[in-house]
């Protein structure tokens, strides 16, 4: 696996992986209840997938929880709460290409609702996959940082975990 990140643009953040697996484990672990609870939560931080619509309009709704030490004081000095109920649904969808997910962040204390999409291209290149993932910046730079880390993290666990599923599957 090989890992850029380039400097956030002014309205997105972008995160670039190269992947030596399948397109097919790659997308699978964004599109299967196992594979998002796999990885899609930071280091220090679980996910439980509740709701995994996979269509154009479907939902993805889950519930985040921190659950290291250091998670939890970062969380409570912001006055955010530990655990979050996130809704979200598929607003494009090409297999094996694109997805893109437009969560509603209705959850932070004091801090109106609005929209965040993350968009996920996917190139599959000689029994590589180069993925290409873009976030919305959030209006509050604090939720910016702290999405910045929490993606970063949470592509290290996707990195593993696309490992894993890869290791486990030249066995079989």
């Amino acid at each position: 696996m090989t890992a850029a990140a380039g400097e956030p643009g002014a309205d997105r953040l972008r995160f670039e992986r190269v992947y030596d697996a399948p397109v097919e484990d790659v997308w699978a672990l964004w599109t299967t209840k196992h594979g998002l609870e796999a990885w899609f939560a930071p280091e220090g931080m679980q996910v439980e997938v509740s709701a995994l619509e996979l269509r154009v309009g479907g939902a993805f709704a889950h519930v985040m929880t921190a659950v290291g030490g250091e998670q939890v004081t970062y969380l409570t000095n912001l006055n955010r709460p530990t655990t979050v109920w996130v809704s979200a649904r598929f607003i494009e969808m090409v297999p094996y290409r694109r997805l893109r997910i437009r969560f509603d962040m209705d959850f932070v204390p004091g801090v109106e609702p609005y929209p965040y999409d993350m968009l996920v291209e996917l190139h599959a290149e000689a029994g590589r996959v180069r993925m290409i993932l873009t976030a919305d910046r959030h209006p509050d730079p604090e939720m910016t940082r702290g999405a910045i880390i929490g993606l970063t993290s949470q592509l290290q666990r996707f990195g593993h975990a696309i490992a894993v599923r890869t290791t486990r599957e030249q066995s079989a």
